[in-house]
């Protein structure tokens, strides 16, 4: 999920990238494209989302997951690409959930990217729920960790980014359960703001929060992932 700006031209069409398909579905502009050394790549309304290439950013949401020993019943909100869940499915996790509320955006990462997801989306312990996920965190259900793969910016709601990020956090903690794992993906090193933002409210809320810095090739820079643990009491 690289960084979004405002630009004349579109970022896939600026890096030279060659464009497979464009569509607009019901929520967002959809475009896959590809480039030598990366792949195929998806685009949500102009921003880079994920690249074949790009498998480390998948094990990097996973991997706090699996120190902690969390990897059980895992909730995935967003990534309708699929990696994020095929990562999951990889370290043994009995139940993956992944919600994401377009439906298009799966469909069309399961027929142009599948080596994002390979067959994860077939899996016997893999549930695919088709809608909101922030709505999805009101059902009182248990997780061992949860993974959100979405963005931090306040989308459709009148309340500033820090206020956002409170509520987020506030819901995900009442949906793990004692010593689960959160992990998410935070945003580039070159958004400082947003990075503390999201870093003192986890510290405010979790133990055991560290930072992860890692360069996703089709980024171009490093991108910094965020865990957490929930405290026992």
């Amino acid at each position: 999920m690289s960084v979004s700006a405002s630009r004349a031209v579109p970022e896939y069409l600026a890096r030279g990238h060659e464009v497979i398909l464009e569509k607009r579905s019901a929520y967002q502009h959809i475009v896959i494209a590809e480039a030598p050394g990366l792949g195929r790549l998806l685009y949500l309304d102009g921003d880079l989302q994920i690249a074949e290439s790009d498998e480390v950013y998948n094990r990097a949401m996973i991997e706090p997951l699996v120190k902690h020993g969390a990897v059980g019943k895992v909730l995935i909100l967003g990534g309708g690409d699929g990696g994020v869940l095929k990562a999951a499915l990889q370290e043994g996790a009995q139940r993956a959930v992944l919600v994401d509320i377009d439906r298009e955006v799966i469909e069309l990462s399961k027929r142009y990217l599948p080596r994002v997801s390979e067959d994860a989306f077939e899996s016997e312990n893999a549930e695919v729920v088709i809608g909101d996920a922030f709505a999805y965190l009101d059902r009182s259900e248990e997780w061992d960790g949860i993974i959100y793969d979405l963005t931090m910016e306040p989308v459709g709601v009148k309340e500033s980014r820090p206020t956002f990020i409170a509520r987020v956090l506030d819901k995900v903690l009442e949906r793990l359960r004692p010593g689960g794992v959160f992990s998410m993906q935070c945003c580039s090193e070159h958004d400082p703001q947003l990075r503390q933002e999201i870093l003192q409210a986890m510290q405010a809320r979790f133990e055991q929060v560290e930072e992860n810095l890692v360069d996703v090739p089709s980024y171009d820079e490093r991108w910094v992932f965020t865990s957490g643990v929930k405290p026992q009491q």
